[in-house]
């Protein structure tokens, strides 16, 4: 047999052992994909339907505008992995009320009990959203129970609508007040030899600050300690108000609390009890005993009867819609994904709604903005193709929600009506842009970048120095897109552009200031938003089409996959440290970004407020 019929054959066998490989792979792949549709439909089919009893509001993870995992993909999850404490879920504001308003007429429901221990937390806005509904459910003579071992802020504001609160004997409630803080890096990148050009017009528009200063200007601290103050009173008031107790009995000045806390021995579960904080201190046993009669249903396994639409009026067969769009999150060119209000993806929501209003009977849309901004580039997709839909007579009302301040102004200005909560973090009218080289830090460690080009403008790249002309072009640039800014407010304002300036320059507003300036049209909420859509459209029988796109499931399952995982060193430094997620936030940041001319209308004090 010669060398090359050896090889032949060797190679055969080769050949049908990675067939044989291959096959069993793509067995195994067919077998999960079909296991998981199946896991999926059995999910999408299952509804407890609840004894005589409480639903609990057992959240876990954060509460958002938008989901883009379903809850049958976190059904999947808990069904492979078994049921964990997911701490990163999010958390959908509206199927969360809706489960509430149904409980409040549903005979099966006889009470709510929050158990909040794993809700890490909303902003402002969403909160008293919930506790709206929440209220309803009381006014309708059913009680509400919060139980938990330690109330964080966010925790503690929809535990006061409770009748009654328990916190365990070595339990906490931590209501100290509001912070807005970032890191800043201008030493750490001289140290690094980077130089960092900045591009920017307004006195207050302080996002780039971290890459220029080691500290917050005075003009970001003035600015920010305003609204922020307002902010906390809001709070206060509104705990204060559910808790039938005076602001200053239920959070102290520092100093009074600490003498009350010494009067305890420093039991934090005593100090709360004598500050009004709580009603009772309670073990999870003894809290087992006084309800051990009680049916309960986690919100999770309680089903709404529709999903999809919200029917206002008499069910008289087909209705008009109103659209709800989502803006959620930073705004940048591509998809959607987590906390990423992905231009694409709302346009081509926007556009799918334009072409087919007939067809769907859509009557009016409301946009939901949760935003901080973003690139210029995507948030003028946004408001595009918004001002395409309004060609149509169709009303367009913005709702906002937590935040929508620079990118998130940006696109609201192509509305007929601006719904805004008093503590809407909004405003920011502002721009800038930022371009690091590494020139210095090169040659520092002997590289060095040279070549010809035919003109000053040509081949600028990271690793060369910003010539003049183009540093030139950037900021007149920027300047260009701040004056188109405060033109598009002023137009849909009905303002000049120097009242507009005079409320731009990057301020910061919330929206009971905003109110009164001009920059929206009602204080309210989301349900006044949708109001506000069928009076423009002159509608009193309707449906709420909810636009809502789902995001990649396998890349949630994976992630999902790789948190099972025994967490790195680098994970669990993350995780504990919160500065440093921040760190980890700002460079995931700047690489999302990817503005075609390096424009950007981001607010980043609005973004990080605990």
């Amino acid at each position: 047999m010669s060398i090359l019929s050896v090889i032949k054959s060797i190679w055969k066998v080769i050949n049908f052992i990675r067939e044989i490989f291959l096959n069993l792979i793509f067995l195994i792949i067919i077998i999960l994909i079909f296991s998981c549709i199946s896991l999926i439909k059995e999910a999408q089919k299952k509804e407890i339907i609840p004894q005589y009893g409480a639903l609990v509001l057992d959240i876990e993870g954060t509460i958002v505008d938008n989901t883009l995992y379903s809850d049958e993909i976190y059904a999947l999850q808990n069904k492979i992995y078994g049921k964990k404490v997911n701490t990163s879920r999010e958390n959908s504001l509206f199927e969360l009320t809706q489960k509430i308003a149904q409980a409040t007429t549903d005979p099966n429901i006889t009470s709510i009990v929050l158990k909040l221990d794993n809700f890490t937390g909303a902003d402002m806005s969403s909160l008293q959203y919930i506790g709206k509904y929440l209220k309803k459910f009381s006014e309708a003579n059913k009680p509400i129970y919060a139980f938990g071992s330690n109330f964080n802020q966010s925790q503690y504001y929809l535990a006061s609508y409770a009748n009654k609160i328990y916190l365990t004997p070595l339990g906490s409630v931590g209501v100290y007040g509001l912070a807005a803080n970032n890191l800043y890096y201008k030493s750490l990148l001289d140290n690094l030899k980077i130089n960092t050009h900045v591009f920017r017009v307004g006195t207050y528009k302080s996002a780039i600050e971290p890459f220029i200063r080691n500290d917050m200007s005075e003009a970001a601290k003035s600015n920010t300690t305003r609204w922020l103050t307002l902010m906390w009173n809001d709070y206060l008031n509104d705990i204060s108000t559910q808790r039938k107790k005076d602001a200053t009995q239920l959070v102290p000045a520092p100093n009074v609390m600490l003498e009350n806390l010494k009067a305890t021995n420093g039991n934090m579960a005593q100090y709360a009890i004598s500050n009004g904080l709580v009603d009772a201190i309670a073990s999870n046993y003894q809290y087992e005993l006084e309800f051990n009669n009680k049916h309960e249903v986690s919100i999770y396994d309680y089903q709404l009867k529709s999903k999809d639409k919200k029917t206002v009026g008499k069910d008289n067969g087909q209705k008009p819609l109103i659209a709800v769009v989502f803006v959620n999150g930073t705004i940048t060119n591509g998809e959607n994904n987590s906390n990423i209000a992905g231009s694409q993806d709302i346009v081509e929501q926007l556009r799918n709604i334009r072409k087919n209003l007939n067809k769907h009977n859509i009557q009016a849309v409301v946009l939901r903005v949760n935003s901080p901004g973003g690139s210029v580039d995507a948030s003028e997709a946004i408001r595009s193709e918004l001002e395409a839909l309004r060609s149509y007579q169709i009303p367009v009302v913005i709702s906002m929600g937590g935040m929508a301040a620079s990118g998130g102004y940006w696109i609201s200005t192509a509305s007929d009506y601006i719904v805004a909560s008093p503590d809407t973090i909004t405003g920011s009218i502002g721009i800038f842009g930022i371009i690091p080289t590494f020139e210095n830090s090169l040659s520092h460690i002997g590289v060095y970048s040279d070549g010809v080009t035919t003109s000053p403008l040509a081949g600028n790249t990271s690793t060369k120095n910003l010539p003049d002309e183009m540093s030139q072009l950037i900021q007149m640039n920027i300047d260009k897109g701040y004056q188109t800014f405060i033109s598009l407010v002023a137009e849909a304002r009905n303002m000049t552009t120097e009242q507009v300036d005079k409320i731009g320059q990057g301020q910061v507003w919330l929206g009971s200031e905003a109110s009164k300036i001009g920059l929206v049209d009602k204080l309210g909420d989301f349900d006044d938003a949708i109001e506000t859509a069928a009076t423009l459209a002159n509608l009193t029988d309707y449906e709420i089409d909810w636009q809502k796109p789902q995001g990649n499931w396998f890349n949630a399952f994976y992630s999902d996959m790789l948190a099972a995982l025994p967490k790195s060193t680098a994970e669990i430094f993350f995780e504990q440290l919160p500065e440093a997620k921040q760190l980890q936030q700002h460079v995931s940041l700047w690489h999302q970004f990817h503005d075609p001319q390096n424009r950007y209308i981001y607010c980043l004090n609005c973004a990080d407020i605990h």
